[in-house]
């Protein structure tokens, strides 16, 4: 009983590193992520092609792939998918990381400062967004499966069989003549 609500609670605070994890991913969109350029004005095709000045629409952004993942996230906590959440993360993670790559192709460098240019908030909460993502999966712990008994009672595959040879028998053989008790004599 008590392994089960240990279970419980794990399971809650793991799920809710992933949902926060979901929310940071898909905020970030709005946020700046280089030089006070919000992360929507990206482009998708951008990521794969390199950084241009021209701003994409909403759903022609980098806004896309993370509602997708945070979308996905949230489908496999529900559904208790390790799979699905870690593969979420793991697309956050790599299109963050392949923007900063493209970002520092284009500008020779990628750098953090505090005047506003720079790496900014946007990334952090992107990357932290999917690191969560990873993280919560694996609070979860793992899931104990027990017979679909109710508790005090056994299956037959649990009861002891109690032998008179000295050849132990299996629940599912049959008993042999010699296993039963000699009966007593009967009274005429």
């Amino acid at each position: 009983m008590l392994e089960n609500t240990a279970h419980k609670k794990r399971y809650v605070v793991g799920s809710v590193l992933v949902l926060i994890g979901a929310v940071a991913v898909v905020w970030s969109a709005w946020l700046p992520w280089y030089n006070g350029r919000d992360g929507r004005h990206y482009g998708l095709g951008d990521v794969f092609d390199g950084i241009s000045t021209t701003r994409a629409q909403l759903f022609g952004s980098i806004f896309l792939p993370m509602a997708f993942a945070a979308l996905l996230a949230l489908y496999g906590t529900l559904t208790r998918s390790r799979v699905l959440v870690i593969l979420a993360g793991l697309l956050v993670l790599f299109i963050s990381a392949l923007w900063m790559f493209r970002q520092s192709q284009l500008v020779g460098g990628l750098k953090v400062s505090t005047d506003g240019t720079g790496l900014d908030v946007g990334t952090a909460f992107a990357v932290i967004g999917g690191a969560l993502m990873l993280i919560g999966p694996g609070v979860w712990g793992k899931e104990h499966r027990r017979p679909l008994t109710a508790e005090g009672t056994t299956t037959e595959a649990h009861r002891r069989v109690v032998s008179t040879t000295d050849k132990p028998r299996r629940p599912d053989e049959p008993e042999s003549p010699a296993d039963r008790p000699e009966e007593p004599p009967r009274a005429a």
